[in-house]
């Protein structure tokens, strides 16, 4: 009896150590399913992010100033140095941090995507020259109408304004609208111009409303509200209080109204300058850089001065590719002053062809001040906003290093690329204004040669 009760506590003891041994083997499983899934967890966070941005397709960083200048987009923090405490650094530095972590070992593709990306947010607004240095040309001694001995420019000097009107231009800036300051900008030029300029004032997109019952109706509304003629200030001031903005935005159209108007005023013996100011994209289904190169290559001949008016990078790249398919200037207008910047020039130059007629000379100085004046406030421009990029471009790239963001061997290549980008456009960019420096020098040399040399022919 004593031997079988010894057995049944050997047999009971025996299936308690296979509990325990269970139980611990149970135990020592779950704890290592719990350290691979916070191992797991730990490889995640380690792993690189993926940013959705830096994937896109970015255009190369440039090569050339031209490349710079023709790059389809401005950059979304440009215009502002970069550098501790200014504001808007937190979202800058919130976008820098997102970023995936890049090192030397990373695919090449997603350095070059890095590179590029980079660039694109601190791309400054880098200009073609759109200095009027072909007005030289335009002095002659001879008569276009065919009457010999005089010496004058083209007959007219015309000036065609067609207004974006669309419901975009009522957005706020500096407590007003768009329109209202593009409206006092144009008021400022028309009033500049000499007294025997003549001037017509279009606009488009200013009837209806942005909703798809109204796009015809705004679409198909082209208004001269002020008709080719000279200048009269009380008739001109109405003519700007005729419309707000409102609806949809037929650039196409607008334009082949004006060259329909205008095929009268031959370019042999007119001087005919027509801006285009927007503040966006063709919305109406017309082809505006189309209807733009059918401008620039009729016998109108116009001077084609394209304006993008706080235009976004979609506005932006339509507009240059109508100032590019037509070599007409495109001018980026972040701002009121902007327009009214613009504008002055050719105000300057309209004022040079009034004094030709009646003091040639006084005219060839003053066009020689005013291109090289010109000139210089281009090449200033340039230098100004390339040394902010580039600035910008290096103090980003040292705080992705700081933070550990790419390693040593991915930011200096990075620095490698901006700066031999920023020294090989600032030489072209002064190579540039040292050659139409140089060349308006020459044709005022020239041209006053030329001009002494008649006064002493008819003295004799």
């Amino acid at each position: 009896m004593k031997k079988v009760i010894y057995t049944l506590i050997v047999m009971l003891l025996l299936v308690g150590l296979a509990a325990c041994s269970s139980n611990e083997s149970a135990t020592s499983q779950s704890k290592g399913k719990e350290s691979k899934k916070e191992e797991k967890v730990n490889m995640e966070e380690e792993a690189p992010k993926e940013s959705k941005e830096v994937n896109q397709d970015y255009p190369p960083v440039p090569t050339k100033f031209s490349e710079s200048a023709e790059y389809p987009t401005i950059g979304e923090f440009s215009g502002k140095e970069y550098k501790k405490g200014f504001p808007g650094e937190d979202d800058i530095k919130k976008k820098l941090d997102s970023l995936p972590k890049l090192t030397e070992k990373s695919p090449k593709e997603d350095i070059e995507n890095m590179q590029r990306y980079v660039y694109s947010l601190f791309k400054e607004d880098l200009t073609k020259v759109d200095v009027p240095i072909d007005q030289w040309k335009s002095m002659q001694f001879e008569d276009p109408t065919g009457e010999p001995g005089e010496i004058q420019l083209k007959e007219n000097y015309n000036v065609a304004i067609l207004l974006d009107s669309s419901g975009s231009m009522g957005k706020m800036e500096n407590g007003k609208t768009r329109m209202d300051l593009a409206k006092d900008a144009i008021q400022q030029f028309v009033q500049d111009l000499p007294e025997d300029a003549n001037v017509s004032l279009r606009v488009y997109g200013h009837v209806g409303t942005g909703n798809d019952k109204d796009k015809n109706a705004s679409c198909s509304k082209i208004e001269e509200v002020y008709p080719f003629g000279k200048y009269d200030e009380g008739k001109f001031t109405n003519a700007l209080s005729q419309f707000k903005p409102a609806g949809w935005t037929p650039m196409a159209k607008a334009i082949d109204e004006v060259k329909a108007d205008f095929q009268q005023y031959d370019g042999k013996q007119n001087t005919n300058i027509i801006y285009v100011v927007s503040d966006g994209v063709e919305t109406c289904d017309g082809d505006p850089v189309k209807a733009a190169k059918s401008l620039a290559d009729s016998n109108i001949s116009p001077v084609l001065n394209i304006i993008g008016y706080q235009v976004d990078n979609e506005g932006l790249a339509q507009l240059k590719e109508m100032a590019d398919a037509t070599g007409g200037n495109y001018i980026n207008a972040r701002s009121h002053d902007d327009l009214v910047t613009e504008f002055k020039q050719t105000a300057d130059m309209a004022k040079v062809w009034s004094q030709w007629h009646e003091d040639s000379v006084k005219a060839l100085n003053d066009l020689y001040d005013t291109v090289k004046m010109q000139l210089d406030n281009w090449y200033n421009e340039q230098e100004e906003n390339s040394n902010r990029e580039i600035n910008n471009l290096e103090q980003v790239t040292n705080y992705l290093n700081t933070q550990g963001i790419i390693d040593d061997s991915v930011f200096l290549d990075m620095m490698d690329i901006y700066r031999n980008y920023f020294l090989t456009i600032a030489d072209e960019a002064r190579d540039q204004f040292l050659e139409l420096y140089d060349t308006n020098r020459d044709s005022f040399l020239n041209k006053h040669d030329e001009v002494t040399d008649r006064f002493l022919e008819s003295d004799d």
